[in-house]
């Protein structure tokens, strides 16, 4: 079973504004690759697939319909493509249904992830520099309180508390942020 015949619409030429609402989804569809499990070093190469076939086949999208969920098909089916090509599973080995599901799911909940991490991002920069380097030591380097503690010539209650503190301050300033 091809995109094609999850797409809607006849072959009549281009759709007005389609380039800004192909553009508007670059995000989205990146990270649907990703969650369908296309590796992260053949996501571009997905996405840029899937972009040529959206392009070339915007005639059959109908303008006022829902353009993330028909991008989002052929996104799934280009994904899949990959992997006959390359005679691979992707990286979880999980059933067409399974990866209707997820894709599904991240449709669903991509606005609400993508709202929250932009609103992380604003209050991360609220933050100090010394506050953040110890989130990038405990988060992104995985470094352990113990150890961090050990490093500061600190108690590892005191350390564990600072970043509680920080977490909950974090919390509240994106819990207090407006609705995009």
């Amino acid at each position: 079973m091809g995109a094609e015949e999850y797409s809607q619409g006849s072959e009549s030429g281009p759709v007005a504004g389609f380039s800004d609402l192909l553009t508007g989804e670059q995000d989205f569809l990146r990270a649907l690759i990703r969650t369908i499990g296309v590796p992260a070093s053949d996501v571009a190469d997905v996405l840029q697939d899937a972009n040529l076939y959206l392009v070339s086949h915007q005639g059959k999208y109908i303008p006022g319909t829902n353009f993330r969920a028909w991008a989002a098909q052929v996104v799934r089916f280009r994904s899949l493509n990959y992997f006959r090509s390359r005679k691979r599973r992707p990286m979880v080995n999980l059933s067409e249904q399974a990866l209707d599901l997820i894709a599904g799911e991240v449709v669903l909940r991509f606005d609400e992830t993508h709202s929250r991490l932009q609103k992380l991002g604003q209050c991360l920069a609220q933050l100090t520099e010394e506050q953040r380097q110890l989130l990038a030591a405990v988060y992104g380097k995985g470094i352990s309180l113990k150890d961090l503690a050990h490093a500061r010539r600190s108690s590892h209650a005191a350390v564990r508390k600072t970043v509680s503190r920080i977490r909950q301050a974090l919390k509240a300033c994106i819990e207090s942020r407006p609705e995009d």
